[in-house]
């Protein structure tokens, strides 16, 4: 939604130009006389001031005053809801209620902003908030179209796409671009299945490229008594898939690359080599920005990656970026969430509530 004030000598001027610069959709939200400027110095100029909202898909089109509407004292204005079917007004006495909707949606719309949100999603939000404000006869409380707008945004996610902490896969493989976390949360994983579920697990690890992380893992092996493979070749990471087979779960880490680099998704490929025992999470970080992190499932949307985790959640006040890219992605469950370095306690399930008060904080609360 775009909002607009427009300032005109009279109501036809100000009407034709809310036309002209919002479209034949807009909605008149609020009007008043004021006095701008000087005529040749002596007089103050009365103008119109018009408060209008224009968007492609909204439900409230435009109605043109008629002459005798705009030389009332009452300063009329009109409003159609396309489920009334019909036109009405609303007074002089009445326009300060009628404003404060818009007024409290235009907050939620920088906050929503703040947080990182992306345009589309937001206007998709705060349309609908605007429909129930209507529907309510313009009698929404700002707390109230707060608990609308947490609401609306947990039904659009589902709470069903937030899984359960129980790993459905014995084979679970931790991919994504680096700097992300894979390592340590595929050490948290591990450490949660040993010793709060007593289960048979192992490591196996693609990441040949960093020795360093190698070195990392097998510091955890250690920690947990887990036996650990590197997998140098296609050869050795199938031989190792079947070593394992009658563990509880196996982990594996890859290499953390340019998520840019069309090799890597090939070389991924070819290593799963379409073995549907083996279960992708795709690890997403909480702090980067949803235009890369879109871009990056659009790279990795070739593999069945149907499952992400989110890492790195307790270095952002930002969430935007997140919920953004599950309202874009509705094919994808958010399988964990990860909240610091500490192995394995710094992992969580994921609640959809809890999300969506992070990025709303206590906005109208009150």
């Amino acid at each position: 939604m775009k909002m607009k004030k427009i300032i005109a000598p009279t109501m036809t001027q100000a009407i034709e130009k809310v036309k002209q610069e919002l479209g034949n959709d807009a909605v008149i939200f609020h009007t008043k006389k004021v006095k701008s400027g000087r005529f040749f110095n002596l007089f103050k100029k009365e103008n119109v001031e018009v408060l209008a909202a224009s968007d492609p898909e909204q439900d409230f089109p435009l109605k043109t005053l008629s002459k005798t509407a705009e030389n009332k004292d009452e300063k009329p204005l009109f409003l159609a809801d396309k489920e009334i079917g019909l036109p009405f007004r609303r007074t002089a006495d009445k326009v300060d209620r009628l404003f404060s909707g818009p007024e409290n949606v235009e907050r939620f719309r920088k906050l929503l902003k703040d947080q990182g949100l992306n345009e589309k999603h937001i206007d998709e939000q705060l349309q609908l908030l605007v429909k129930k404000w209507y529907q309510s006869d313009e009698k929404l409380t700002g707390a109230e179209l707060s608990r609308l707008l947490r609401a609306q945004l947990i039904q659009k996610l589902d709470p069903r796409r937030f899984q359960s902490p129980i790993l459905p896969n014995k084979y679970v493989m931790l991919i994504g671009p680096t700097g992300v976390g894979k390592t340590t949360t595929i050490a948290k994983l591990a450490g949660r299945a040993v010793l709060d579920e007593g289960k048979k697990v192992a490591f196996i690890t693609s990441d040949t490229f960093r020795i360093a992380a190698i070195d990392q893992l097998k510091m955890y092996a250690d920690i947990l008594n887990i036996p650990i493979d590197v997998a140098y070749t296609e050869k050795d990471f199938q031989e190792l898939i079947e070593k394992y087979a009658d563990f509880d779960h196996v982990f594996i880490d890859t290499a953390g690359r340019n998520f840019q680099n069309e090799q890597y998704i090939r070389e991924l490929a070819r290593l799963i080599n379409d073995d549907r025992r083996i279960g992708l999470y795709l690890v997403i970080s909480a702090t980067s920005k949803y235009e890369d992190i879109s871009t990056m499932i659009d790279q990795f949307n070739r593999l069945p990656a149907e499952r992400l985790i989110v890492s790195k959640i307790d270095e952002t006040q930002t969430y935007g970026a997140i919920i953004s890219t599950l309202l874009n992605h509705p094919q994808l469950t958010l399988a964990y969430i990860t909240n610091g370095q500490n192995v394995p306690d710094d992992l969580q399930a994921p609640d959809v509530r809890e999300l969506i008060n992070h990025m709303l904080g206590d906005i109208n609360e009150q």
